[in-house]
């Protein structure tokens, strides 16, 4: 919540009076605030005994944490990108379709060389940067609360989880069809897993920078 909001500045003045949090909460309720615009208001300020009252730290927004947290999360896409269509082109060539063989294994040989070329590139950049942002987090906790980390953590969380989902249909979808083979369980799976992993990657992390209102 801004602090420049007049819900805000009322919670400060009422604690500066010395006005008890239940106090303040009860009076806005009764005029017509709801609880939880109550309880966001109060949540600006730290329960803290101090006088005057102290801010809670704020996710913040800058340039810097912009490059580096878009830089990281593109590595992490592409590296995950690539390394799915690496697997798919491998399972084409090791469990290949007869009908359509020889133009795949073609098309295949050449995607394994392109994955490979930005899995090089890519997967570096994103250790380094994750790295990085580690080494700044551990220097300066304030840098958890950078605003675009935390909505590119949940694009990517819902990126991961919208792919897992998308599987699980078409797995399903398929088996009612009758075209389940080995080749496309194991595509499937690969999707599943490294969507999975990024969730599982990404969630650990979010109890760190939880947006505080």
């Amino acid at each position: 919540m801004d602090a420049k909001d007049p819900l805000v500045q009322f919670v400060r003045e009422a604690l500066l009076a010395g006005k008890s949090r239940a106090e303040i909460q009860s009076v806005l309720q009764a005029s017509g605030w709801s609880s939880k615009e109550a309880d966001s208001a109060l949540a600006a300020y730290s329960d803290v005994p101090f006088i005057p009252p102290v801010p809670r730290p704020r996710l913040r927004l800058t340039a810097r944490d912009a490059f580096v947290y878009l830089l990281l999360f593109t590595a992490l896409g592409i590296s995950a990108w690539q390394l799915i269509w690496l697997i798919f082109s491998i399972l084409n060539l090791v469990l290949p379709d007869p009908v359509d063989y020889a133009y795949v294994e073609r098309q295949s040989a050449d995607q394994i060389r392109w994955g490979i070329a930005s899995l090089v590139v890519s997967v570096p950049a994103f250790v380094a940067m994750t790295l990085y942002t580690d080494r700044k987090i551990a220097q300066d906790a304030g840098h958890q609360r950078s605003l675009v980390r935390n909505w590119l953590t949940y694009l990517a969380l819902f990126v991961s989880a919208l792919s897992f989902l998308g599987v699980a249909v078409y797995v399903i979808y398929s088996f009612l069809k009758g075209e389940i083979t080995l080749r496309f369980i194991l595509k499937a799976a690969t999707v599943a897993l490294v969507s999975a992993g990024i969730f599982v990657f990404y969630l650990r992390g979010l109890e760190d920078f939880r947006d505080e209102h």
